[in-house]
């Protein structure tokens, strides 16, 4: 008996998506995950249930997370690994903190650690690295438009 994905999910602490195979001893009740449409139950080669069409994929898991701000509070959607690369730089020691935030390019990101890590130092490189990032941006614009 094969089991194929039909959603993002997760057994025995292993993340699964859409068409990945999932090893039958992972899962405890397989109907139960078919029912439920996390699974398909395939046998010889034949999926007993319909696979997701290419218009079913699921794209990329974001999660909301609200960001407190001076005049108020903002929910912003993250990937998985916005979320993971800000909470590696955020277990770092500043010295490392900065240096890894320097090689972000990634507002989103910044914007997450600036959010979360209460240290000045931090706070200060991440403004630093997202002024830099829009220079860039500005400088992009600016040289496109010229181009015309």
């Amino acid at each position: 008996m094969r089991l194929i994905a039909k959603k993002p999910c997760s057994f025995n602490g292993q993340v699964f998506y859409i068409g990945d195979e999932i090893p039958s001893e992972f899962v405890i009740n397989p109907k139960a995950q078919e029912k439920l449409g996390v699974i398909a139950i395939a046998a010889g080669g034949e999926m007993y249930a319909e696979s997701p069409s290419s218009d079913e994929r699921v794209g990329q898991v974001e999660f909301a997370v609200p960001i407190k701000q001076k005049d108020g509070d903002e929910t912003m959607h993250f990937t998985e690994e916005q979320i993971s690369k800000a909470a590696e730089v955020m277990q770092m020691t500043t010295a490392y903190a900065k240096d890894a935030i320097k090689e972000i390019s990634d507002e989103k990101t910044l914007i997450l650690i600036n959010a979360c890590d209460s240290r000045k130092a931090i706070k200060e490189a991440t403004e630093e690295a997202a002024s830099k990032l829009f220079d860039g941006e500005a400088n992009g614009q600016e040289e496109s438009e010229g181009d015309e």
